[in-house]
Order: C-alpha cells, then structure tokens, then sequence
C-alpha cells in the first residue's frame, strides 16, 4: 500500500447525522489553514458502530477514534497535549460545507497503517486481492474536449466492470474546492487538491478519471510522483477550434476582457512534454478516443504493464495558447 506521508493520529467528535465516510475527502481547518484531508484508518475497538463491509467505508457514532487523517501536504501540527491551538481541528463537509466533525491531535507524522487498520484490510472487507488502481487525468485548454472523453471512458470502464470515478475539476469547484480563486498558487492548490482526492481512490483500486484544465506542467508532474500510477492524456486541440466551441462562453467573457487571466488567451497553458496519450480533438471522433483510453487503462490493470508508458520526449511539445 502505498504511505501518505501527510498524517496524524486524532479522535474525531462527529457531530453530523451523515456517517463518517472512509477515504472520502473533507475539508480540515486548523489555526489559519485549510488542507483537502481524509479518514484512511480506524482503530475498531473505539466507540462507534457499523457491520459488514459497509465498516470499511462507513462508520457512525459520536465519539470515533484513534483515526489516521492523511492530508494533502503537511500540517506543521502539534499533539494537543503540547499545544491546544494547533493540536485541535474542525473537518468540513465539502457537500455542504458544514462542520462535520472536531478533532484532537494524539500524535503527528503516523505512516499509514502502523497504528490503525487501513479501509482496504477493516473487519469485514473483501478479502479478494486488491484491483489495481490508475489515475488517468486529461488536460488540456478549456473547450477542447477532455469532461466529454472523461465520460465517456467512465462510462465505458463501468460497462466492462471497471470501478472508475469522474473527477471533474468544473465540478470540485463549486464544493471541494470553492475557497480557493484562480491565482496561479490557488490554481496549484486547486490541483493538489485532485490530486489526493485522486491518489485517494487508486490506493483503493479504483479507476480515478480527473478532467482539468490543470494548465501548469510543473504540479501536474508533482501529481504524478504523488500518484505513482498514472495516465495523462492530452486532450489537444488548437486555440481556435477550442474557440469556436466555446461551450460555456468563457472565451468571449475573456477577449472582452470580463474574466481576467483566462487559460489560453491572457494566462499560459503548458503542455505534457510526453505524455501517455495524445487525442487531437479536431482529428479525432469520440469514439476512437475513447477506445484508445480504455485500451492503456485494460493493458495496465491486466498486468502487460508495471506502470503507464510514456510517450517519446516531445512527442507533444506543440505549444496550446500563449
């Protein structure tokens, strides 16, 4: 299993009448920071109830712990014990943004695993070896087609059987994600955000499909090595074309100048410099993406490869926007 090393030992007053869902990202608000955070290990000898298969996943009651909370970078957190203002936390519910739970802070720095079981290995988990979990995360300009693609091999991986979820970067903005604005380092965030929410479900062996524009090449690549196994694909498609489709009008608000550094037309994009797969939208019917998608999503969970293949270097160097 794989070890995020983000993560703290804590006791949880759960005070919503929605049970704690494991590996599921909140929101954990701590002094003055907000961090994407997950329960991904519970100690079941604590004083809460659940059965069945539905223990790794789903658990109620009012007072749980000790949990493992993993974040998505670190916490820079005392015990409570030490120090009450940085030893306590709050977690949001992102669907609602209320106050789900108040935390305590037992210990700092707990790999995964050590101290409590993980959701993968509760009582009552299935005991069939673990699937194999990817990432495959599109991205590309605004309008050139990656949230149609995405659902579409979704919906293709779940017909074959395929555990998979959409991540769609449109839609983790109006929960998940609304605090942060479209800065260059809130974009980032943004991303990191994803990417554990990603990193997340493929620890568990599912199928993680992320759509987003994700414009800056450097935390796309950071998001790999956090990952591991992991698929870009490159939705390409010139700047014009992605124009012309303008599904949701954000190129015009832009060139007349109502959006402020809009993706492509007065803020950059950068481009995979090799990544997995290529789809040239303007060449390519949804179809024959979509197969092609699927196709390195089935080779890599069969086991015909350790990891994803990259493309040659440059391979897809043409620059999209400005």
């Amino acid at each position: 299993m794989l070890a995020i090393p983000n993560s703290v030992l804590a006791n949880l007053n759960w005070m919503s009448p929605a049970p704690l869902r494991v590996c599921t990202p909140y929101l954990l608000k701590y002094a003055h920071q907000t961090l994407c955070a997950a329960v991904t290990g519970v100690d079941h000898r604590g004083d809460f109830s659940s059965g069945g298969q539905e223990a790794a996943m789903s658990i109620r009651g009012s007072r749980i712990g000790p949990v493992e909370i993993a974040t998505h970078k670190p916490m820079g957190c005392d015990p409570s014990t030490l120090d009450r203002a940085t030893g306590r936390f709050v977690l949001i519910d992102p669907s609602d943004h209320h106050t789900a739970a108040e935390g305590t802070i037992l210990e700092t720095s707990v790999p995964i695993g050590t101290k409590c079981v993980s959701a993968a290995d509760s009582p009552g988990a299935a005991t069939d070896p673990q699937p194999r979990g990817i990432t495959v995360w599109f991205t590309g300009l605004s309008g050139a087609g990656k949230t149609t693609i995405a659902r579409a091999v979704c919906a293709r991986l779940l017909a074959r059987g395929i555990v998979a979820e959409l991540l769609d970067a449109d839609e983790l903005r109006k929960h998940l994600n609304r605090d942060l604005g479209f800065s260059k380092e809130d974009r980032d965030e943004n991303i990191r955000r994803i990417g554990f929410a990603a990193h997340l479900l493929t620890r568990r062996g599912v199928t993680a499909v992320v759509a987003a524009i994700s414009p800056y090449r450097a935390v796309r690549e950071e998001v790999r090595r956090t990952i591991g196994s992991f698929l870009e694909v490159y939705v390409n498609a010139p700047l014009s074309v992605c124009e012309r489709r303008d599904p949701k009008g954000l190129y015009k608000q832009a060139r007349a100048g109502i959006i402020r550094g809009f993706t492509g037309v007065d803020d950059p994009y950068e481009p995979p410099l090799s990544p997995e797969i290529q789809i040239d939208t303007d060449q390519e019917n949804l179809e024959a993406s979509t197969d092609r998608v699927v196709a390195a999503v089935c080779e890599f969970r069969h086991g015909q490869v350790s990891k994803p293949r990259r493309a040659a270097a440059g391979g897809a160097s043409t620059r999209v926007g400005n």
